[in-house]
């Protein structure tokens, strides 16, 4: 095994291997002389459960002490798990904000981050200082509309955050176990989650909260979705069969503009609406029993020109733990 390998390289191929105890004594050792990739990566472990223990705690204090050391991504990791209040510790928006800043001096992703915070009417607790208005299309189903809900900038952000990380959607077929192509939606898609999102990803959640009358833990990670000319997603409900804390609440944000075909339609509602950038399109999907509110059915129609970029955060009957969502 070559030595000019790091030691998250060598603790990688160790693994591969199966020698799990010899990969995480290298990696802790590397982690205890201070590398930051192996604090890093230590981290992660921690967050996954694998290989070692699930530790919210242990890995909140590892992105802190990467980022210390000089790991940018380590940083802003950590400013986010400050702000969720992750391992045990309350949230706190002032303290994220603060390591934010101070990543800022040394790396211009996160100064990119705070100028886009700071031009965010935002409250000591980073949420919307001012309200947002709805604007009713239905009744019958519920479908509202907000305006601008997100920035121009805001939208780019979200949009090249996702980029790299865009798959093509799939299920996985119940009787075969393999992965097939999604049979309604030929997007593609990235989720949002804790390690992927950032301090301005989740000041939008926020908003998005807000803007539903809900709390922001009821929400799923945000998931962003690509269409290219010919996708689409075909006409389906929110809701998830056999789910006990429901989606009840859909709220999609279109991220771009300059495309033709693609809007969102409600045939119950005799609505398709194609929204502006920023422009959020808000949704009931349940009726006040709980039940499956049939008449949210919805499509994304084909895009014909162009390329349609949205985001969806969806958002249950109750709070919804997102550290099992590794993608």
């Amino acid at each position: 095994m070559s030595n000019s390998l790091s030691a998250v390289d060598r603790g990688a191929q160790l693994l591969a291997a199966g020698a799990v105890d010899d990969a995480v004594r290298l990696v802790a050792a590397a982690a205890q002389s201070g590398d930051p990739d192996a604090l890093h990566q230590l981290a992660l472990w921690h967050v996954y459960g694998d290989p070692l223990r699930r530790d919210f705690g242990a890995a909140r204090a590892l992105f802190g002490r990467a980022g210390e050391a000089g790991h940018a991504a380590g940083a802003l990791t950590h400013a986010v798990f400050v702000a969720l209040g992750a391992g045990g510790v309350p949230p706190d928006w002032a303290e994220a904000l603060r390591l934010l800043d101070k990543a800022a001096l040394n790396d211009p992703l996160a100064a990119a981050q705070m100028r886009l915070l700071g031009a965010m009417q935002l409250t000591p607790m980073g949420t919307p200082a001012v309200p947002a208005r709805i604007e009713a299309l239905s009744w019958q189903p519920r479908i509202g509309v907000v305006r601008g809900l997100f920035s121009a900038a805001e939208c780019a952000h979200v949009a090249a955050l996702s980029r790299p990380l865009l798959t093509p959607s799939i299920v996985v077929d119940s009787v075969t176990g393999r992965a097939m192509p999604h049979p309604i939606r030929t997007s593609e898609g990235a989720v949002l989650g804790p390690i992927q999102q950032d301090l301005v990803v989740e000041a939008l959640n926020r908003r998005i909260a807000a803007a539903t009358g809900t709390r922001v833990e009821q929400g799923e990670p945000l998931t962003v979705l690509r269409y290219a000319p010919g996708q689409q997603y075909r006409l389906h409900h929110d809701c998830l069969p056999g789910e006990r804390n429901q989606r009840v609440i859909t709220a999609i944000v279109y991220l771009n503009g300059g495309y033709a075909g693609g809007a969102t339609e409600f045939p119950a509602a005799g609505v398709a609406f194609q929204g502006k950038v920023g422009d959020a399109i808000v949704f009931g999907n349940t009726q006040a029993s709980g039940q499956v509110d049939e008449a949210s059915r919805h499509a994304g129609l084909p895009v014909e020109r162009g390329e349609k970029w949205i985001s969806t955060r969806w958002i249950r009957a109750a709070d919804f733990d997102p550290w099992g969502m590794r993608d």
